[in-house]
């Protein structure tokens, strides 16, 4: 056996613990332990420790960093200090060319590496070679516990449970196979993202009532949560093998309005608003070929001053006149007319209707009326902080701005779902009104009103059939499918 000896001669030694995971903290690796059985391996060999304890939990196990660089610099200017006290040899690194290097470099240098736990130190070649196989020992441990919370992570995402980092609006309950997914507050927000753009909602006017509502997103952000199928309570993920699987997730969206959504998206259905809107031509990307189901889009022949509407798909020749979209559609809804004959059935459906609106109406007041309590204290507080010099004008200025653009988005909102209550009779004759005579309103009515209509009546869109030159329906809105019903009876 050789023996280097110690080339600096004397007792001195520093302290060095590193954490790297959590695991090693939870399992009796943590900084405090470590310096423990240091100090206790000095105090009985009659090593005096100098200087601080170096090291620190967020030291990479794969690279040198700041710490372990800086404790060999004291160390190297110190010639009087001989040795290094660590709990194990892999608290330098569990990469074994890194910790090999190191722990020679250090030998070269005159300083010698003692692992107290076991009383092996570098001052020998055995030793040195029994410290190398243990940083071996110690990496192989490492990699076998890294396989296995793999493959365990795998195994609970492809049962249904998302053990890894939950998106924007979800929370987590539970452990491995048990984890749920819950939504939390920006999830309902979210949640109601997904029913306003079933709506027609274009994203501006999302993020608009998002912000209203205390939550902020980009576009870019809203985009990547309405495509986001974990939102409907779907996994996507290699460890299912990209197949979509059911998850233990709280959906904000059921999964089949999920992908009514990515239509809307994608434009297939009229909900969908371009930026290249024709007022003149309100069905564009609403009707649908009957062939393929590709949505037509219009176009104008400048030297007959006409618009048509046509199907791109290739090979489909089917090329409409305007007008005669226009007329039939007129028709079509003409035939969802509420006749005399029973208009006290059909308002007593409307007072049913109403009622139920004027419940989600409430509920959506007091939490917009709630909000705005919130907002209205902030500027209280602000003017009041303004007053006592506590904030400068500056920073006052900045914050009653804020609070001034939230108040009007929250103002917008309860203004729109601001409704009479008590005078609900009142208001049963006027939407009575609009559904006996709703082709003729959706004619004499703007670009906008038109669009509204129109997915109110069909809001999955309508089909065009070239073959008898005129509309076949698709889903119909559920009064009027009522009021339809009532009339054939």
């Amino acid at each position: 056996m050789i023996n280097y000896g110690n080339k600096r001669g004397g007792r001195k030694c520093v302290i060095w613990t590193r954490v790297s995971t959590k695991y090693q903290e939870d399992n009796g690796g943590s900084l405090k332990t470590q310096e423990e059985i240091c100090r206790a391996y000095a105090k009985t060999n009659h090593y005096q420790v100098v200087g601080e304890v170096f090291g620190g939990k967020h030291e990479s196990a794969k690279t040198p960093g700041k710490l372990i660089t800086g404790m060999k610099t004291y160390v190297h200017s110190h010639k009087d200090i001989g040795y290094i006290l660590v709990s194990e040899f892999d608290r330098f690194s569990r990469d074994v060319p890194q910790a090999t290097k190191m722990l020679h470099e250090l030998r070269e240098d005159g300083v010698i590496v003692i692992a107290t736990k076991y009383g092996i130190s570098t001052e020998t070649k055995d030793q040195m070679m029994m410290a190398t196989n243990m940083v071996n020992m110690a990496e192989w441990d490492n990699q076998n516990r890294t396989d296995k919370f793999v493959d365990g992570r795998s195994a609970c995402i492809a049962a249904g449970a998302w053990v890894e980092k939950a998106p924007m609006g979800y929370q987590k309950e539970g452990k491995s196979r048990n984890t749920w997914c819950r939504l939390n507050n920006d999830g309902r927000l979210i949640a109601k993202a997904f029913r306003w753009k079933l709506q027609g909602k274009t994203n501006a006017e999302i993020l608009d009532k998002l912000a209203a509502e205390g939550l902020r997103l980009s576009k870019q952000t809203l985009h990547k949560i309405l495509v986001n199928p974990f939102y409907a309570g779907m996994i996507k993920h290699k460890a299912t093998k990209m197949r979509l699987i059911e998850g233990q997730i709280e959906p904000a969206i059921s999964y089949d309005d999920f992908k009514k959504v990515q239509d809307i998206l994608s434009g297939k259905t009229g909900k969908y608003q371009h930026k290249a809107q024709k007022p003149e031509c309100p069905l564009t990307h609403y009707v649908r070929c009957a062939k393929d189901g590709t949505p037509f889009t219009s176009y104008k022949v400048k030297a007959k001053n006409l618009d048509y509407y046509k199907c791109n798909q290739v090979g489909c020749k089917t090329n409409v006149s305007a007008k005669e979209m226009h007329r039939k559609y007129e028709d079509l809804l003409v035939g969802y007319n509420v006749p005399k004959e029973v208009l006290d059935a059909s308002t007593d459906i409307v007072r049913e209707i109403l009622s139920e609106y004027s419940v989600t109406a409430e509920r959506e007041l007091t939490e917009y009326r709630r909000q705005m309590s919130i907002l209205e204290n902030k500027e209280k507080g602000a003017i009041i902080r303004f007053g006592l010099g506590e904030i400068p004008q500056s920073v006052y200025e900045i914050a009653i701005n804020d609070v001034s653009e939230k108040k009007a988005l929250i103002q917008e909102e309860i203004d729109k779902w601001s409704l009479d209550l008590s005078n609900l009779e009142k208001q049963i004759p006027e939407v009575i009104a609009t559904a006996s005579n709703i082709g003729t309103l959706w004619c004499s009515s703007d670009y906008d009103s038109k669009r509204e209509i129109q997915n109110l009546v069909f809001p999955d869109g309508i089909l065009w059939d070239s073959q008898i030159r005129d509309y076949r329906t698709s889903k119909l809105n559920s009064v009027f499918e009522v009021i339809s019903k009532i009339s054939d009876t």
